[in-house]
């Protein structure tokens, strides 16, 4: 018993940690390129929220709590990826803003477009920007409604939507990231890297409750089911991407090439 509870405290560490090295990739590539280029602010920022969201579950009596290893050590693992996140928002948009591909980071923009909700002449691409992320969230928003009639759960309305937000923000965070990536075709190593570590932490977390009720002989917890399908579900997101970056690592290519580059 107390090696698979040692277990689950593990899978929840590795996801953390993983998340841990999403942001230093995202470090990393800002420092050593001196370049935005090719990263996504929609994506960072959302990530972020969703990190800083997360801090909050440990004092809402949403978090796990660990079995074996100590409490103290999840919050603070949390509150480093945090920091380190908002660290790299204010490189991207202090001191590399110049070189951020504002007119590629267009996730959601094409739907206004295509309702003529937007001027013709005039309209700035910082201003384009505010309104494809505006719509990120407000879609976020309104899924995690849907989600929340699905989820169950024993809490307050509020404590609950709240829990839905965050994990709808999650689900999505990378989509911007993934659509400029379809642009270029070619993305270097460490922003895949950002990405696959992304896929880690899924993958870490849906161990976890896979293996829960083996730890905890026959103990179902709430939503464990809707849990599991929901980080399957992540993971398919990431799994076109998932196949070229492999691919690129196998061949010892210095990018990940997508589909067949003309």
């Amino acid at each position: 018993m107390r090696l698979g509870q040692l277990f689950l405290d593990g899978c929840i560490v590795c996801s953390d940690l993983s998340i841990f090295g999403t942001f230093l990739s995202i470090f990393i590539k800002l420092r050593t390129s001196r370049s935005s280029a090719g990263l996504s602010l929609q994506t960072l920022a959302t990530l972020v929220t969703a990190r800083i969201l997360h801090i909050g579950s440990h004092f809402v009596s949403l978090h796990y709590n660990p079995a074996v290893l100590p409490w103290i050590m999840f919050p603070t693992v949390d509150t480093v990826n945090a920091i380190l996140g908002i660290i790299c928002v204010w490189l991207m948009t202090g001191m590399y803003y110049e070189t951020y591909d504002k007119d590629k980071d267009n996730f959601g923009i094409q739907l206004f477009e295509k309702l003529e909700l937007l001027p013709k002449q005039g309209i700035s691409l910082f201003l384009r920007n505010i309104i494809a992320m505006s719509f990120l969230y407000t879609v976020v928003a309104v899924l995690a409604f849907f989600w929340y009639l699905v989820r169950r759960s024993h809490h307050s309305f509020l404590l609950s939507y709240y829990c839905c937000y965050y994990e709808v923000m999650c689900a999505m965070a990378l989509l911007p990231q993934l659509w400029m990536f379809q642009k270029d075709k070619r993305v270097p190593q460490l922003l895949g890297n950002f990405v696959v570590l992304n896929a880690v932490s899924r993958a870490c977390t849906l161990c976890f409750w896979f293996f829960y009720p083996s730890v905890y002989r026959w103990s179902y917890p709430d939503n464990r089911g809707i849990q599991m399908a929901s980080e399957v579900l992540n993971i398919l997101i990431l799994a076109d991407f998932l196949y070229y970056w492999t691919k690129s690592r196998i061949r010892g290519e210095t990018e990940v090439v997508l589909g067949e580059v003309v």
